[in-house]
């Protein structure tokens, strides 16, 4: 087996998760930077520096469930159970691999130190990988509902005008919209 994703994606959707995907990696920086006060802490994750000495990029953890945990950095997101395995998004692609055992004591910090893997060949686990995919892509829907319902559409607006890229050509009024038109549009693939 390969490491590459499991999950083929058509062309247009996976252009578009990696716009997202980007573009919600600038924000989640920008909830972090908030003069107010850190967005990711206020809604429930815990920040994890790098070591000392050790170069990199913070992490942020939640749990879901009891086996459920979501790790975002700057260069990308991991859904899943840290003992078993989950999801992982890379910033700027669009393409689910799997990542095995990711937990607070083994924490990447760079994106070159995500190592993907193959997936077991165990009954039910690709359908899995799939569940805990779009279950992420769902995650970051109602994560930005909550941003628009705790600090309002002029904030988001503020967050996508301070990009100095102009590759976001994702209204910020739609941003919820389009992770859950990703979300069932994704959940439809097999």
């Amino acid at each position: 087996m390969t490491t590459r994703s499991w999950l083929p994606l058509p062309p247009r959707l996976k252009q578009r998760g990696a716009e997202l995907m980007h573009f919600q990696c600038w924000l989640w920086g920008c909830d972090i930077r908030r003069p107010e006060g850190n967005l990711l802490l206020e809604y429930g994750f815990s920040r994890q520096r790098p070591p000392a000495g050790t170069a990199g990029s913070s992490a942020y953890l939640a749990s879901r469930a009891p086996d459920t945990v979501i790790v975002l950095w700057g260069f990308g997101a991991f859904y899943g159970d840290p003992a078993q395995g989950g999801v992982y998004l890379k910033r700027y692609e669009f393409s689910p691999v799997f990542v095995t055992r990711l937990t607070p004591q083994r924490l990447p910090w760079l994106p070159d130190q995500i190592r993907p893997s193959a997936l077991p060949d165990e009954p039910g686990i690709r359908q899995q990988m799939h569940r805990q995919f779009v279950a992420l892509l769902e995650w970051i829907a109602h994560y930005e509902m909550w941003v628009r319902e705790t600090c309002g559409l002029d904030y988001r607006r503020q967050c996508a005008a301070e990009s100095t890229k102009p590759a976001f050509r994702i209204p910020v009024e739609r941003l919820v919209e389009e992770w859950q038109q990703l979300a069932q549009r994704s959940a439809l693939l097999s």
